[in-house]
């Protein structure tokens, strides 16, 4: 199985994922991308909405390189 990893982007901070997953495809991953966005968006809910919505996550491959960029207002 394929190894992803989510990445955190905003313009605070980069938080990258470090270990990664084994996930069968590019849709788990996103399944994936989704539970780390709705944390996020829990836990910083009294966010102002223009830093909230600049958060990005960041699927990336196994060879390092960014697979897809979800915006964080997509996902919540």
């Amino acid at each position: 199985m394929p190894r992803y990893y989510i990445d955190v982007k905003s313009h605070f901070c980069t938080e990258e994922d470090l270990s990664g997953m084994e996930l069968p495809d590019l849709q788990a991953a996103k399944i994936e991308a989704a539970k780390v966005a709705e944390k996020l968006l829990e836990s910083w809910a009294g966010m102002l909405p223009h830093y909230s919505s600049e958060i990005m996550i960041e699927i990336v491959g196994e060879d390092l390189r960014p697979v897809l960029i979800i915006p964080c207002s997509e996902i919540g």
